[in-house]
């Protein structure tokens, strides 16, 4: 089974609101089934479509860890001896579409192996996974039909949300651009709703989506905390940092939406400022940034290079990379050489009272 059955996933289904006791199953698993489905049981090779939350429970209070409802839908799994847990698959084959089995596990059982608990972890206190039925399918071809259709919804809710929440940037950025005494119409607004401020023109053709860009940058939070730049020794990496703005993955890295729209605004030499609504940045939940963080990017671009010119400096790159860490490897290998070389040639000592 993938990620629904371990200690980082769990689900929340009124778990408390049902008085039927547990029943024990293997490696300290205590399970219950919410008998409500019709049909037949889960055979081995079904496809079961389910929801899945996990929680921790303490006895006091339940904080929800993770919830399919609210993320990217039901999940699809293959049920079969193979790849399921054998403390999972007798579980699970006693369930029928419209079930739902609540699984309770005491966190000293899951981590008793591991090397660490996470912090807020007790020891006493339960993970609980509880596991909603919605389908099941016979075939791999029926499974992959209700996982695009899945997909397919979800990626137009997630559409509506991020034009909402681009709604909401928007207007926090227009105060900004108010607060700070930035003229809004000397601003290009890029088609998905990045704002550039340009600071110095550049030359030549507009970059497009056949380029590879070599760039400068440094990121900065809305309130002006820098979170990341190439040209600040503190961050570790100065040097020109080329964007891949092409479909081929080989050529160099692909960057975030606010800057593939913005770079198309500028051409060779220019220098200018992105204005980046969340959905075009980092999203919802950033652990460096923050929730729905807007970013702004100082951006120069150094140059312009085709497919063959970023082919051949990304090989360079990986040669000078390469040399770099033989000459590292190189250096360790002299350092225990002549540190056995000195105790071999260390004289002993011999003892007088011998």
């Amino acid at each position: 089974m993938r990620n629904f059955i371990l200690p980082a996933i769990l689900i929340v289904v009124a778990v408390s609101a049902c008085k039927e006791p547990f029943r024990k199953g293997s490696n300290g698993i205590e399970y219950k089934i919410i008998s409500s489905g019709k049909g037949e049981h889960l055979k081995q090779n079904d496809f079961m479509q389910i929801h899945v939350t996990q929680l921790y429970q303490t006895g006091r209070r339940d904080s929800v860890l993770s919830e399919s409802r609210t993320g990217r839908g039901p999940m699809i799994e293959m049920v079969d001896s193979f790849s399921t847990p054998p403390q999972y698959f007798g579980i699970l084959t006693q369930l029928r579409k419209g079930d739902s089995l609540v699984m309770r596990s005491l966190t000293d059982s899951v981590y008793a192996k591991a090397d660490f608990m996470p912090a807020f972890f007790k020891k006493g206190h339960y993970l609980v996974t509880t596991v909603k039925v919605l389908n099941i399918f016979k075939t791999r071809a029926q499974a992959d039909s209700a996982q695009q259709a899945e997909t397919a919804i979800y990626r137009k809710q997630d559409s509506l949300k991020k034009v909402a929440q681009i709604k909401i940037d928007d207007q926090k950025l227009k105060e900004y651009f108010s607060k700070n005494k930035i003229d809004v119409s000397k601003l290009i607004k890029a088609p998905k709703g990045t704002y550039v401020e340009i600071i110095q023109p550049g030359t030549g053709p507009l970059i497009d989506t056949s380029m590879i860009v070599k760039t400068n940058y440094t990121g900065r939070k809305l309130d002006g905390t820098v979170f990341d730049s190439n040209v600040d020794s503190t961050f570790n990496h100065k040097e020109p940092f080329n964007v891949n703005l092409t479909s081929d993955y080989s050529l160099g890295y692909g960057v975030i939406g606010g800057w593939v729209e913005g770079l198309q605004q500028l051409n060779k030499g220019a220098k200018a400022k992105f204005y980046v609504p969340s959905p075009l940045a980092y999203g919802e939940n950033d652990p460096r940034l923050g929730q729905n963080a807007i970013l702004i990017f100082d951006i120069e671009v150094l140059d312009i290079l085709n497919k063959e010119q970023a082919a051949a400096e990304l090989k360079a790159i990986t040669a000078r990379n390469e040399a770099r860490q033989k000459r590292y490897l190189d250096s360790l290998k002299k350092l225990r050489m002549d540190s056995v070389a000195r105790v071999k040639a260390k004289p002993v000592t011999k003892d007088p009272a011998k």
